[in-house]
């Protein structure tokens, strides 16, 4: 279903994500626009307030010392009835300047008395006797109010009461206020961009995000339906890769990968399949033969004895072959426990040469050691036994009599190493590929004694002890092993 697809699930993590992101990106604007509307709000009342200071006191001296409009000078003695007069005229002139039409003004003597006011100061509030001693003492202050209006709608008003001081003393104070209209008004807008943009903008997000899903996931179901058309007996099919080389070309060449590992095994597991049943099923035919030929008719003791001895042998080969595919399997699934310990390689390798030796004095092939001091490695002795026993059997199954085998232990790019050289028959670069499978044998018509897993359970264990081996033959020429082991 498509709420349960990678499609769905990227598109709703995109919308919630983007979501997230503009709620903190609007909340912060939200707050610093306000903020800042505000800050600047209370700049311009301080500023106006100071320009008003300084206006009244200009417009006080010089109607102080010159003559006023009837041609009299102020009369000092009546200096708090005159300057009340002359703040008044000066606030009733400048009502209508455009740089105060949006400000209120009041205008208290040192009494906490009103000496002039806009004609717009109803609902204003005049100054608490609390904040007038504050200011008195030089301070200046800021409030925020809603008047009473007789309206419905309730409007806020910022307020900055600040003294004029002259000769350290407090001549008159002045309060200023302007109405928060424009900001809420500016603030509301905002706040509808934001409304009307947020859940338009995370739609458009998830459409695209689903667009962009479909194609970067179309790929995918490329694969898929590729998938879909493999089986066991088609393993060669391969994905076509997208040549992106992104993730998705990775994982798709990963599978090709996979799939020519399991082609691979699916055909050793087939020809192991067969190799098997054909090595059994010699030795089975020869004591099912022997058997029949008991049963027809009572015979001597001494051919009692042959046919027993002809089919133990044959059940000896088969228990042999039935344990090496167990060494091999629990070797391959590190099932057989390791008993690492030091070894000393040359000691190894001449125990080794002993064992075989009387197989190669039957074949009338000589063995000859070469060895080397100080040569210590660290691995499990009964599995390096077996390794060196199936290489140097294999070695002299595969030379004529007369031959010669010649076992050279040294040290390679501080590895120790052990070259085991005959000059058998030889093989081809295409058998040499081959020789490490299990149940191959370069002799096809398997005349030769043995069941093709020596050399498979030889690279079982260089694997386990991480080493190496390496194999150089040509046809009549002979072959060399050799094997790399890590040295101490």
């Amino acid at each position: 279903m498509f709420y349960k697809s990678i499609r769905f699930k990227m598109t709703i993590a995109y919308m919630a994500i983007l979501a997230l992101t503009l709620s903190i990106f609007s909340a912060v604007l939200f707050h610093y626009v306000g903020r800042s509307l505000h800050e600047n709000m209370d700049t311009l009342l301080r500023s106006k307030a100071e320009g008003i200071v300084h206006a009244i006191g200009t417009y006080w001296e010089a109607e102080r010392l010159g003559p006023n409009r009837y041609g009299a000078r102020i009369d000092e003695s009546q200096g708090s009835i005159n300057f009340a007069t002359i703040a008044q005229r000066w606030v009733q002139e400048k009502s209508k300047d455009p740089k105060l039409l949006d400000i209120i003004v009041q205008i208290y003597d040192p009494n906490g008395t009103v000496v002039a006011s806009s004609k717009n100061t109803q609902g204003i509030a005049s100054i608490s006797e609390e904040s007038f001693m504050t200011v008195l003492d030089g301070k200046s202050l800021f409030s925020t109010l809603s008047p009473s209006f007789p309206t419905t709608k309730v409007i806020k008003f910022r307020i900055f009461v600040t003294p004029a001081i002259q000769n350290n003393q407090v001549e008159y104070v002045v309060q200023v206020a302007s109405p928060l209209t424009s900001i809420q008004t500016t603030l509301d807008t905002l706040r509808l961009a934001i409304v009307i943009l947020f859940p338009v903008t995370v739609l458009l997000t998830g459409i695209m995000g689903t667009l962009l899903a479909t194609m970067t996931l179309r790929p995918v179901n490329t694969i898929i339906s590729t998938i879909h058309t493999i089986t066991a007996e088609n393993m060669k099919l391969k994905l076509k890769l997208p040549g992106t080389r992104d993730e998705i070309d990775r994982l798709a060449d990963t599978f090709n990968d996979m799939l020519a590992r399991l082609d691979y095994a699916f055909t050793s597991q087939r020809r192991l399949f067969e190799d098997l049943s054909h090595d059994l099923k010699t030795p089975l035919t020869i004591l099912k033969g022997e058997f029949e030929v008991v049963l027809k008719k009572m015979r001597s003791q001494e051919e009692y004895e042959t046919i027993l001895k002809s089919s133990l042998e044959e059940v000896n080969k088969i228990i042999h072959l039935a344990d090496n595919l167990l060494m091999l399997a629990s070797i391959e699934a590190r099932k057989i426990i390791q008993e690492r310990r030091e070894i000393d390689l040359n000691l190894l390798v001449q125990g080794t040469v002993n064992r075989v030796k009387k197989l190669a004095e039957a074949k009338n092939v000589e063995l000859s050691l070469v060895q080397n001091a100080g040569m210590t490695i660290k691995g499990d002795e009964q599995q390096l036994k077996q390794l060196f026993v199936n290489l140097l059997d294999n070695a002299i199954k595969y030379t004529g009599s007369g031959g010669r085998v010649t076992i050279t232990i040294g040290r390679t790019s501080g590895s120790a190493s052990v070259t085991i050289t005959d000059n058998g028959i030889g093989m081809s670069k295409d058998q040499a590929d081959h020789i490490f499978d299990r149940f191959y044998r370069i002799d096809k018509s398997r005349t030769e004694q043995g069941f093709g897993l020596g050399l498979s359970i030889v690279k079982s264990v260089i694997d386990s002890h991480s080493g190496a081996i390496k194999v150089d033959s040509a046809p009549s020429r002979g072959t060399t092993f050799t094997v790399l082991l890590p040295i101490l």
